[in-house]
This record gives C-alpha cells, sequence and structure tokens, in this order.
C-alpha cells in the first residue's frame, strides 16, 4: 500500500511567503524622486502604531488624491480604528475614481473597492432603517395619526 505524503508547506502558506520575498524586492527611489509610493500606506502595519499610520496615510493621499489605492487602503486602516463612516467615505471616493479611470487599478484591487463601496451602501441603508421614524418615535405628525 503506497503511502501519500504531505508537503511539508501548504501551497497557501508557499504563495505568501512568495508575495512577501517579491514584494520586499524593490529598488531604493533615484535621487531627486518622491520617497512617497502609491502603495506606501500599508507598509510596515503595526496596530499598537494605527494613529501615527493614518497620519502617513493621510499623507500619501494628499500626495496622491486622485488614485484610488491609497483612499482604499486608508478605508482599511479608518476601519481598524473604529470609525466605519469615515472609512466609508474613502471607499466610496476610491470607487469614483475608479470609475473615472484616471490610473490603472488591477482587477483584485477593482474587486476589493467594489466590496468595500457595497458594504458601505448596506452600512448606510441599515443605519437609515434602524433609525426612528416620526411613526414610531410617537411624532405627533407622522402617517398613523387619525
Amino acid at each position: 500500500m503506497a503511502t501519500r505524503t504531505r508537503p511539508w508547506l501548504p501551497p497557501s502558506l508557499g504563495a505568501g511567503l512568495l508575495w512577501i520575498a517579491l514584494s520586499s524586492c524593490s529598488a531604493p527611489p533615484e535621487p531627486g524622486e518622491s520617497q512617497t509610493r502609491v502603495d506606501d500606506c500599508l507598509r510596515g502595519v503595526n496596530l499598537d502604531r494605527l494613529p501615527a499610520l493614518l497620519k502617513h496615510c493621510d499623507a500619501v493621499v494628499e500626495a496622491f488624491p486622485e488614485h484610488p489605492q491609497p483612499r482604499n487602503e486608508r478605508a482599511l486602516l479608518l476601519k481598524l480604528a473604529g470609525k466605519p463612516l469615515e472609512a466609508c467615505r474613502d471607499s466610496l471616493k476610491a470607487a469614483a475614481l475608479v470609475k473615472q479611470g484616471r490610473h490603472p487599478v488591477d482587477a483584485l484591487m477593482r474587486d476589493e473597492i467594489d466590496l468595500r463601496r457595497r458594504n458601505c451602501l448596506r452600512l448606510t441603508t441599515d443605519r437609515a432603517a434602524a433609525a426612528p421614524s416620526a411613526a414610531t418615535a410617537g411624532d405627533p405628525t407622522g402617517p398613523d395619526r387619525d
């Protein structure tokens, strides 16, 4: 009876390690080139440093105001910071920037931005649905008044 050997490294872990290795191989900026890059928001994320990361990401958004990626990444940080409405503001703006099409965005990022946009639309709709209406708040001018 043949025995199956298990790989010592699961495929998903191997892919993740490969991505980390490849993403860390970038050349330093040329002299006179900006140190800030479009993908800088999430570099070196440490939740203990969330306020500093948000401040850094604000600078990246300011440096690339018409690019959707920094706004999408800041939306994630804002969500982690417990600021869902601010996160939604960035997500909706990122979706609008994708729609304008001024900057190329890969399919994965496009899907991520669209997912956040839809969640934000649901969040605002759910909040509006949960808010008391005039009829349920006992407003005498409500629609159920005789």
